[in-house]
């Protein structure tokens, strides 16, 4: 058989089965879409009727239902219709069925319907709640009519089909073979060559649609040869890199393992076989908490891992892990989720670092930096102790060479007393740097809090540095505004500690000019808190630029030269530095060298309302200022402003005399006492830089004088006294005083130290106050004293062996419970000068607390108040 013979006869059968494909499928299609159609109107028929009956069911309305179903198969299309209640009942019913007619069958299709009648069944309900059904039938008699037609057409279509491709497969028979034969030599050629190849093409029809085809599929082909190329060189690439990147990881140091997103072991490289001790594989499918954690999978470090990873989150733990072996090792472990092309958590790797050298580290470090605090601690209390036992022996020399300088001595002798004296303070001021210093260093100072006035802080620190300032005739000035409010709540200590370090530094490197204390506030409504500024100013030597950052240095002088002029142990600015941090400020400096120095700095406190309001204090007086120097003259006029008191300079008292002006008072600022020698026709304030050689005139005015650094408010008390001559009962008397010492001498007192040289000092301090005094040297003595010969007052040293002064305290405090006896005033005595020795002196029952190098008048004014509250007590 010839292949155009085939090819006649393959066109043939494929025509035969394209047409027997395209009937039953065009049938198909037909008899589908009509029969979908039917079902679909079916059920909406069914749907309708059942809504437009549901409530006549409900209200078993039979004419409504019968009137209903007769009118339904007037319709053509409907050959029955039968509604029923939930119980099956039948309610109405038409038809135009004949008698012999099938019974229906629900379950059939439109073109199963052997009768031409399609059965319907639709349900009735409210809400979910069956009320009945409804029976339809449909005739569809025209859908099988018209499928028949269809059929009967296609066959003839079919047959004539057949016929007419006999007729032509011969005469294009040899053309399709031809054209076949092109096709043929063409795939050879791509065959051959590879895609690309294309035919020649003659003519528009379908063969030449065919080659066109072919021509396009071989072109298609070679784009995707080509396509197909480039990917799988990308592939061989990426396999490359996946294959580099896994040798990589495989031979890492770091420890490896990938989890699947339940937690369980999917690969591991050999690092961490290795740092677990297993063998390779071993590690696979286990849970990673059990791998890494053993039996001790409740470690914190296990469940942070666990929680993370359901949670698709990134972290790094420390963690103790165990070997197979269950030897524990310290680990840091980071694990980080790997996510897949979908921008899903896919699985996550962990990364296991051994840390056991770091953890070794660390514990080192932990124990040097406990070693560190414990020395620090002993450092701390070797200070302590050594203050105390420094403290002990400065008590008897600074005791006995201030009350040498009180006794009658020559010119020379008073001179040696007084360096003794001197230097003894100095060596005094030398501890207390170093254990505030050392304080500081170990974080252990602590800022208390009271109400105090900050101006009053201010002016008596001020005081106390124009003492030394006069010595070297400078002048100290005190800069305030009136009308600021300074009644604060703060550490009132540690604030004049820091301007006593800052105005003893100021004296020290100032050899001529001035000294300034400038204060200035901003009052916060919302915080009821005031921001102060507070500078202190100088004409001293002033400080080299590159030198300011080392004047806060511990031990550190701008000079730090052996042969260097001004003495010290560079301490002072360190510790105020350090107590300005307390206070969350810090020290400015600004300084000109050879010119002078500002140092500065602000405090935020808690202001409250001022006891005493000065404003208008002085209205309508008029005064008279001589020889106001130009930084007291503008300081005088904004107070006279704010009194509302008019104010007058004179440059001497000579201008003065011959003005002729009458005056309510006079301000006189004398550089010495010889100055003041006002005519006697109005009161006068004399400021001087001291008391010494003053000899009260005999004029019938009374005479006040200030020591500098002159104090606005105690100018205004003396001007307002000076204006209502106030007399001078006021003051305490001398007989006053004589009759409190006599009530000292009377009550009967009781000293104990174990230091000889102590109870001396503290005899001569009590010489000629107080003679009822017994001396003891131990606690076991004082207690067979009192239980003996009860005294009423105890001085008591706190440091003295086997009964130490809170032992001795705690049984006083006994005995008096036992036996009923009245309440002993205790004084304690110690070297060690801290707020916590304070505190626990008070805690132990003590009434009092002073601190060696004891100050005779504070010993005294501590008697004094022990005298007054025991003579109260008796009265009651």
């Amino acid at each position: 058989m010839t292949f155009r013979l085939k090819t006649i006869l393959g066109i043939a059968l494929i025509e035969l089965i394209l047409l027997a494909v395209l009937i039953v499928s065009g049938i198909g299609w037909l008899r589908d879409s009509n029969e979908q159609q039917i079902i679909s109107n079916g059920e909406r028929l069914s749907q309708t009727f059942a809504i437009a009956v549901r409530d006549a069911i409900i209200s078993t309305d039979l004419a409504n239902l019968r009137a209903f179903t007769n009118e339904a198969i007037r319709n053509g299309d409907i050959a029955y219709i039968r509604i029923m209640n939930e119980q099956g009942q039948v309610l109405a019913e038409a038809n135009t069925l004949h008698e012999s007619s099938v019974a229906p069958n629900y379950e059939q299709l439109p073109s199963e319907a052997t009768d031409g009648i399609y059965d319907i069944r639709y349900s009735v309900s409210i809400d979910e709640y069956a009320v009945g059904q409804i029976e339809v039938g449909l005739d569809v008699r025209a859908f099988s009519q018209l499928i028949l037609d269809a059929q009967k057409s296609a066959v003839s279509i079919a047959a004539l089909e057949m016929v007419l491709v006999a007729l032509f497969s011969l005469v294009f028979g040899s053309l399709l073979t031809k054209q076949l034969l092109t096709l043929r030599e063409g795939a050879l050629k791509i065959q051959k060559n590879g895609p690309g190849e294309v035919v020649r093409v003659k003519g528009k029809d379908e063969i030449a649609q065919v080659a066109n085809a072919f021509n396009d599929m071989s072109v298609a082909l070679s784009h995707t040869y080509e396509e197909l190329s480039q990917e799988k060189n990308r592939y061989k690439q990426l396999a490359a890199q996946n294959k580099m990147l896994a040798e990589i990881v495989e031979q890492s140091h770091e420890a490896y393992l990938i989890t699947d997103l339940d937690g369980y072991v999917a690969l591991s490289n050999d690092a961490l076989n290795e740092l677990l001790d297993y063998k390779e594989r071993e590690t696979c499918d286990r849970d990673f908490q059990e791998l890494l954690f053993g039996e001790h999978t409740s470690e914190v470090g296990a469940y942070q891992l666990r929680e993370a990873i359901n949670k698709g989150e990134r972290i790094t733990v420390r963690a103790e892990c165990f070997t197979r072996t269950g030897e524990p090792f310290q680990t840091e472990i980071t694990a980080f989720p790997i996510i897949n092309a979908a921008g899903m958590t896919d699985r996550y790797v962990l990364i296991v670092r051994d840390a056991s050298e770091r953890h070794e580290f660390e514990e080192m470090l932990k124990e040097a930096a406990s070693a560190a605090r414990n020395a620090t601690e002993a450092k701390s209390q070797f200070l302590a102790n050594m203050s105390h036992e420094i403290r002990t022996p400065m008590n008897g020399i600074i005791g006995m060479s201030e009350m040498l300088k009180e006794s009658s001595l020559t010119k020379e002798q008073a001179g040696f007393a007084g360096i003794i004296y001197s230097s003894a303070k100095d060596l005094l001021q030398l501890i207390n740097d170093i254990l505030d210093f050392s304080k500081l260093e170990a974080k252990k100072l602590k800022l208390d809090s009271e109400r105090f006035s900050l101006t009053d802080t201010i002016e008596e620190a001020a005081s106390l540095a124009a003492i030394a300032a006069a010595s070297k005739d400078l002048l100290v000035v005190i800069d305030i505004p009136p009308e600021l409010n300074t009644e604060v709540e703060s550490d009132e200590l540690r604030i004049r500690q820091v301007l006593n370090n800052l105005l003893s530094n100021a004296v020290k490197f100032t050899e001529h000019g001035y000294i300034r204390v400038l204060m200035r506030g901003e009052y916060h409504q919302d915080s009821h808190s005031t921001t102060y500024t507070l500078t202190i100013e100088d004409t001293g030597i002033g400080i080299q630029e590159d030198k300011i950052k080392d004047v806060t240095k511990a031990f550190e002088q701008v000079d730090s030269s052996t042969t260097r002029r001004y003495e010290g142990t560079g301490l002072g600015l360190s510790i105020t530095k350090n107590l300005l941090e307390l206070f969350g400020s810090e020290l400015e400096v600004e300084s000109e060298f050879g010119t002078g120095s500002k140092f500065s700095f602000s405090l935020t406190l808690p202001t409250y309302e001022e006891m005493e309001n000065t404003e208008g204090a002085l209205n309508g007086k008029h005064i008279a200022v001589i020889n106001a120097d130009p930084l007291h003259r503008p300081l005088i006029s904004s107070y006279a402003s704010f009194w509302q008191a008019k104010v007058t300079y004179f440059t001497t008292l000579d201008v003065l005399e011959e003005s002729k002006i009458t005056f309510d008072a006079a301000i006189i600022l004398a550089s010495e006492v010889k100055d003041l020698s006002p005519e006697p026709y109005c009161p006068w304030v004399g400021i001087i830089p001291n008391l010494a050689d003053f000899h009260s005139s005999s004029s019938g005015y009374e005479q006040r004088l200030i020591i500098r650094p002159l104090s606005m408010n105690q100018l205004l008390q003396e001007l307002q006294l000076s204006l209502m001559i106030e007399p001078p009962s006021a003051r305490p008397t001398q007989n006053e005083s004589k009759q409190e010492s006599g009530i000292l001498a009377s009550i009967p007192i009781a000293v104990v130290d174990d230091i000889g040289y102590n109870r001396e000092v503290t005899k001569i301090f009590l010489t000629g106050i107080a003679d009822n005094v017994t001396y003891l040297e131990s606690g076991a003595e004082a207690l067979s004293h009192y239980k003996e010969n009860p005294f009423q007052i105890l001085i008591t040293d706190v440091s003295m062996p086997i009964i130490d002064g809170y032992e001795l305290t705690a049984q006083l405090r006994q005995f008096e419970k036992e036996h009923d006896v009245p309440t002993l005033h205790i004084i304690g005595l110690s070297a060690h000068a801290g707020k916590e020795d304070f505190e626990r002196a008070i805690s132990a029952g003590m009434d009092n607390y002073l601190t060696k190098p004891l100050k005779r008048a504070d010993l005294i004014d501590a008697l004094n108040q022990a005298a007054t509250s025991k003579t109260e007590a008796a009265k009651t």
